[in-house]
């Protein structure tokens, strides 16, 4: 090619922020000039990693369509509308409804040689690469394989246990190649080896030496000792092929190994789109919707690694937690934490747990839940919750959890919306001593597995049955995890506000593929503001001043220093008064005077707020701080029954993620940590029930 066409590519590169992608099936010119070269598998992913505002697919259109539905906010421009690929339009929307209509555990598998609306009506997408390992991770027995037949027979050999279904398109180029033309090859060059594209003929492939993707035919011809070789493919691929290889040979099966479409494209093609941002590939942006997701589930099955367990959690706070510790010690356990383990929501839990102190408290205990969740709450869940408690606080104790005692009884203290003093307590920190405790257990535990900084992104699902999750590394590697029992213990959703209590990394990835999978979910509108975090004008996470410090004897104090309320109102309510009180002042925060308390119970029991509250100038036993409400607490979610089971079998979901109905519409304070342990434990006694009965 000539220096001036290059230079001038180049110039155009930069200019538009351009990257050249080029299939191996295009001339040699145009491969030169290509920042990548690759098969269809290789484009695929590249695409989804170039950082370039415009990408020129060297290659037939489908490959265009589908760098496009991996880049909707790129500009893909194709070098020549008319270069297509036969193949990609073999298979129609009447076919695939027929044999959706006639199996009903069947998976559509388009080979990603297929136009965008074909893809649109599949499940996943495969490349001749990928298709075993894809094909062979879908939980599906059918498959109905489009548009090429012959590929689908030959992944068909390789996955017995999967029934086929299969389509009568295929690749003219593939299908011209004869078993006399490979005999009359094989005469000429006695001792090359065969590579040949699984595209080709049955015959074909049974007497090659080698069958594999582009890519793989390329890789198999620079490792092997053997010098000759006869290529059933396109024959764009010997320009690579010659390149890698200067001491051997290469040979067609027949002189009829060319593609028309990829030979379409010409170095002044590519000038002329770079220049006029012509030939733009555009796709409807919700036929794009539906044909993106068979192309994103193909890069996530063909990269993942597949792990068995008996269960998997999804999250690390004390449901998740307490859920592994009643599991069976003979059960392979699997925990996955998005963060580290010790940034679980539940490290932050200032104020305490509740409990029954004594049978004559159970009906107190009781109103005062049902009234601060404005009667909503489902009483057979409250009741649970409540009966359950005194058996929780010594199961903790004999974890080592170490709760204040004073002359060795418990100390309870009394918080907003309850009646009388039922809460234990360590300090202002309860939440990291509870949890800290039973992770310090789990990691004793020789049959669990703890991964951090592992992302669920999808569920494994078969029918109305979960199978396990998909999940993604901090390195981006993809990990499918099947389970017989999930349990989804992944928190709540205060990274989606800006100003919460909770840690920035809870943002209901469980909601969300719940909605996905049509999975029941309940009020999801139910969310609790806690009436009081620390002021501050700078972004992030808010710290909280623990109700108890209230339970206390801390009063609320509007601008002119008066107390305005009744702090010992359910949260709710007591942030409405907050509110109202702010905008009557014209402030962005009240005052919270901890005057009342003794200096010494400040110290003792709230050393944690104290000493926070020093580092950020504001000395609490000597004046007032400003506080104002943030997002705190999710009281809907996932909709369960008494046992922590889904409408999805096999699927549980505990603590914050899950809705019982135990808090109705708001949270009793201090009764997060018991319901989710609580019902935590139900749920690991009942998925034990399950597999006894199975």
């Amino acid at each position: 090619m000539k220096d001036s066409i290059k230079e001038q590519i180049n110039k155009l590169k930069k200019e538009n922020n351009a990257v050249i992608l080029a299939h191996y099936y295009v001339s040699g010119d145009i491969q030169d000039i290509a920042d990548y070269v690759g098969d269809s598998f290789y484009l695929s992913k590249i695409a989804t990693q170039t950082d370039a505002d415009v990408i020129v697919m060297c290659g037939v259109e489908f490959m265009g369509e589908s760098a496009k539905l991996l880049n909707k906010d790129k500009t893909v421009l194709l070098p020549d509308t008319n270069a297509d690929c036969p193949m990609a339009h073999m298979c129609d929307a009447d076919k695939i409804k027929i044999v959706r209509d006639t199996y009903d555990d069947v998976a559509v598998v388009c080979y990603i040689n297929s136009t965008a609306e074909l893809k649109s009506l599949s499940d996943v997408c495969v490349t001749s690469a990928n298709a075993k390992k894809v094909v062979e991770n879908l939980p599906n027995k059918n498959i109905y394989f489009i548009p090429d037949e012959n590929l689908g027979r030959y992944i068909a050999k390789q996955l017995p246990d999967k029934h086929f279904i299969f389509n009568d398109g295929f690749c003219p180029i593939h299908k011209d190649l004869t078993i006399n033309d490979l005999r009359v090859a094989k005469q000429a060059h006695p001792e090359a080896l065969v590579l040949a594209h699984p595209e080709c003929t049955e015959e074909i492939l049974e007497n090659a030496d080698y069958i594999g993707s582009t890519s793989e035919i390329i890789k198999y011809a620079k490792t092997s000792s053997s010098k000759s070789f006869i290529i059933a493919t396109e024959t764009g691929v010997f320009h690579k092929l010659q390149a890698d290889n200067s001491d051997k040979t290469f040979y067609p099966v027949s002189d009829r190994q060319e593609c028309p479409g990829m030979k379409l494209i010409t170095p002044e093609k590519v000038i002329n789109v770079l220049k006029n941002k012509s030939n733009q590939v555009i796709l409807d942006e919700e036929f794009s919707n539906l044909a993106n997701k068979p192309l994103e589930k193909m890069l996530s099955l063909s990269s993942k690694n597949t792990i068995k367990t008996d269960y998997v959690i999804v999250g690390c706070g004390v449901s998740g937690l307490y859920t592994a510790l009643n599991l069976p010690d003979d059960s392979d356990i699997i925990m996955i934490s998005k963060e580290a383990f010790d940034h679980s929501d539940s490290f932050l839990a200032q104020g305490g747990i509740c409990v029954l102190t004594d049978d004559d408290d159970y009906d107190s205990y009781y109103e005062d839940t049902m009234k601060a969740g404005h009667y909503e709450n489902n009483p057979e869940s409250v009741d649970i919750m409540i009966r359950s408690s005194r058996e929780l606080i010594n199961d903790l104790i004999n974890y080592d959890v170490n709760f204040q005692t004073k002359s060795g009884e418990m100390v309870y203290t009394k918080e907003g919306g309850h009646s009388k003093p039922r809460i234990l307590f360590h300090e202002d920190i309860t939440g990291e001593e509870i949890t800290s405790k039973l992770l310090a257990a789990v990691r004793k535990k020789s049959n669990v597995k703890m991964l951090e900084y592992v992302t669920m992104t999808d569920l494994v699902t078969y029918g109305n049955k979960c199978l396990g999750i998909v999940a993604k590394t901090s390195d981006n590697k993809i990990l499918e995890i099947l389970a017989k029992d999930t349990i989804l213990a992944s928190g709540g959703i205060g990274g989606l506000y800006k100003h919460s209590t909770n840690f920035p990394h809870l943002t209901g990835d469980a909601l969300e593929l719940s909605k996905k999978y049509n999975i029941e979910l309940e009020h999801l509108d139910y969310v609790q503001i806690h009436p009081t975090t620390l002021y501050s004008d700078k972004p992030g996470r808010r710290f909280l001043i623990s109700e108890s410090v209230r339970g206390e004897g801390a009063i609320l104090l509007d601008k002119n220093g008066e107390r305005f309320v009744n702090e010992l109102l359910p949260r709710d309510i007591l942030t409405q008064k907050i509110r109202e009180q702010m905008e009557k002042d014209g402030t962005d925060y009240v005052m919270l005077s901890m005057a009342p308390i003794p200096e010494e119970t400040i110290l003792k029991h709230f050393p944690h707020i104290y000493h926070h509250c020093l580092e950020n100038g504001y000395d609490v036993t000597k004046e007032p701080i400003p506080v104002v409400p943030a997002q705190h607490y999710f009281m809907g979610g996932i909709k369960v029954d008494s046992n922590s089971h889904t409408s999805m079998d096999n699927l549980y979901a505990v603590g914050e993620t899950a809705c019982n109905g135990v808090h109705g519409k708001n949270r009793l304070a201090s009764n997060s940590l018991l319901e989710s342990m609580v019902f935590a434990k139900r749920a690991a006694l009942h998925m034990q029930k399950n597999a006894e009965r199975n």
